[in-house]
């Protein structure tokens, strides 16, 4: 079996570390999916991490944003295995007016009270904005922060107004000082179940739906492709090519390499990019002369910052085509020299004009499926676990 169609294992909530909380969202949970998650008025996100044959899947949020509802999932309910968390626990909750983090060690929580005036006006951003420091920054008093108000391990009973060290806002005549935890979960468990709980059920079970993953053979233009790892990567992979069963499942995968993104995550472009382009991948060199590790390095931009001591050069032959991208590297350098001609006599580059350069590069990423030929510099990026099957050899490194 391809380690590709390893199938993830769907993590529940289950934490009581919240009660009426973590009740409400393991029901909810339980009542989507025996809809398939799919229910009008409910927007459903999932999120996936692990590897080898340890994969795992989750809800991450949950939306009703026309009713101002939110659960996000992410604390922590104990361990997997050696090396994941189970990570499928409410962690954020925002209802009308209101907005609580909840953490798996217990600090906290924090909460969010909105105060403001205009609230059909500013529901969306209460949704949406990172809430910090307003008073610091002069921005309108539209909320009021509250935290536990017992430091360390013990548990807080209570939530008190926090301003921050005089950066956020305090509360004025009629607002809340104090706020029973109790209470507060409570309410907001009894919240969760008679507005999303009660409304997912209204609508019929359906029948199990299996998503079957479609493996597309490789057919691409180039047999082999080339690479780079490191010591304790070439290790794995050769005790994988051997026995992968005397592997830990998390490891039984060839995936390596520091998975450089194409578009820096602070670069945000206008432009119609595809929405990966901001992802992490293994860069691979179709040109044989790659074998030569310093052009492969230059090639590729593989910088590394423990240089390219310990690296070794591996050949990659695709089974398949899934999550495997072609860009034109050439467009980078074009795009960069071509500025450097622009404002000329100047000779270093603003934050922005790099910019440029790097959203000229992102805007030839697409599917191998999809390429034709026709790139000056072709780079392979594949965004997921290999077989070792796929891994030809893996070489001692090369300076000629």
């Amino acid at each position: 079996m391809s380690v590709l169609e390893v199938r993830a294992k769907f993590l529940y909530p289950h934490s009581r570390q919240y009660y009426p909380i973590d009740v409400a969202a393991e029901k909810i949970v339980r009542a989507l999916e025996k809809r398939n998650f799919d229910v009008p008025g409910i927007e459903v996100k999932f999120d996936s991490y692990g590897s080898g044959e340890e994969k795992y899947k989750y809800v991450s949020d949950i939306f009703m944003k026309s009713q101002c509802i939110k659960m996000h999932f992410g604390r922590s309910q104990g361990k997997l295995c050696a090396r994941w968390y189970d990570v499928g626990a409410v962690s954020e909750i925002f209802i009308p007016r209101e907005q609580l983090r909840v953490y798996e060690d217990e600090s906290g929580p924090t909460y969010y009270l909105y105060v403001g005036e205009k609230w059909e006006e500013d529901k969306e951003w209460f949704l949406d904005s990172i809430k910090a420091h307003a008073k610091l920054l002069g921005e309108p008093r539209k909320y009021l922060k509250y935290t536990g108000d017992v430091p360390g391990k013990r548990r807080s009973l209570n939530l008190i107004t926090d301003n921050d060290c005089e950066r956020e806002y305090d509360p004025e005549e009629g607002d809340p000082t104090i706020i029973s935890l109790t209470d507060l979960y409570q309410r907001f468990g009894e919240f969760l179940e008679k507005n999303v709980l009660e409304h997912i059920e209204k609508f019929p079970e359906k029948e199990g739906i299996v998503e079957e993953l479609l493996l597309i053979p490789y057919e691409g233009p180039w047999k082999t492709i080339y690479s780079l790892c490191n010591g304790s990567d070439r290790k794995r992979i050769l005790m994988g090519k051997k026995d992968k069963n005397s592997l830990p499942p998390e490891w039984r995968h060839a995936h390596f390499g520091r998975n450089r993104r194409l578009l820096p995550s602070q670069i945000i472009s206008s432009e119609n990019l595809n929405e990966k382009v901001h992802d992490g991948f293994i860069w691979a060199d179709p040109n044989p002369e790659a074998k030569n590790i310093e052009k492969m390095a230059r090639d590729i931009r593989f910088y590394m910052s423990d240089g390219w001591l310990g690296m070794h050069i591996v050949t990659i032959t695709l089974k398949y085509c899934n999550d495997v991208y072609v860009i034109d590297n050439a467009r980078f350098e074009e795009e960069r020299m071509r500025i450097f001609d622009e404002i000329s006599p100047r000779d270093t580059l603003t934050p922005e004009e790099i910019s440029k350069a790097y959203c000229e590069r992102a805007k030839t990423f697409i599917p191998i499926t999809e390429y034709k030929g026709g790139y000056k510099e072709p780079v392979v990026l594949i965004e997921r676990e290999l077989d070792f099957d796929e891994i030809e050899w893996v070489s001692e490194m090369s300076f000629k």
